[in-house]
């Protein structure tokens, strides 16, 4: 796979990108939860609004993350950028004496760190292949497919919500047990898809740096706060 060092530049630039609107929707979708829950009074006019956005902001984070993800051979993600490296950094160094010295041990790592491996690899991390794996689940359940049995799920969950809820306020079943929650489909918590960014974003800087390439700096921007009523800030 022969690939020229501006066309791997531009490629890892693309990746990069990505995680960073990818952190961007995490960080506002959350803010804004937290904020709903904490300071009400700031999104009284539009809360619902506000609640869709975050949702759907967390949905987007998600969506960016399987993309950088992504195994297929004709994605731009991080398995097929250490590839490239694999592949051509030698007739890089040859073409450039500002390419840095690549570390074999640390590539090797990182390909199977970041490849569809089975347990006993080494360097195999498996908190790290759970998350992908509850990542693109929920992509394929509950994103970009919805899955019959989820909905039904989630249904019950409702329901047994209610019964427990009915259980709580009635004194004649203070001493009944709670209804058990039927088992849904696990989503990637917030301090989860924080981690999938900061991978991903760990390989991409390593490389960059490697080929002398710009790293741009991470800003959140919060404008957002321009529209409601009160400001976040003093």
């Amino acid at each position: 796979m022969t690939v020229e060092q501006e066309e791997f530049g531009e490629m890892v630039h693309s990746i990069n990108d990505r995680l960073s609107d990818a952190q961007y929707y995490l960080s506002v979708a959350y803010d804004l939860l937290y904020g709903l829950g904490s300071t009400p009074e700031k999104y009284a006019k539009a809360r619902h609004f506000w609640t869709m956005t975050a949702l759907g902001f967390r949905d987007l984070c998600v969506l960016y993350l399987c993309q950088v993800y992504d195994s297929h051979d004709d994605a731009v993600s991080v398995p097929k950028i250490l590839k490239i490296v694999d592949s051509n950094y030698k007739s890089w160094k040859k073409a450039s004496q500002k390419i840095g010295e690549l570390d074999i041990k640390q590539l090797e790592k990182d390909k199977i760190k970041f490849k569809d491996k089975k347990a006993d690899d080494k360097d195999y991390d498996q908190n790290l292949d759970g998350l992908k794996k509850k990542l693109f689940n929920q992509r394929d359940k509950a994103i970009a497919h919805y899955d019959k049995a989820e909905l039904f799920k989630y249904k019950k969950a409702l329901g047994v919500r209610e019964k427990n809820r009915n259980i709580l306020k009635n004194e004649e079943d203070e001493n009944a047990p709670f209804l058990p929650m039927p088992e849904e489909m696990t989503r990637l918590k917030q301090d989860e898809l924080q981690k999938l960014i900061d991978e991903a974003r760990a390989i991409c800087h390593r490389y960059m740096s490697l080929l002398n390439i710009e790293i741009p700096s991470l800003e959140i921007q919060e404008d957002y706060n321009n529209l409601l009523d009160i400001s976040t800030t003093p």
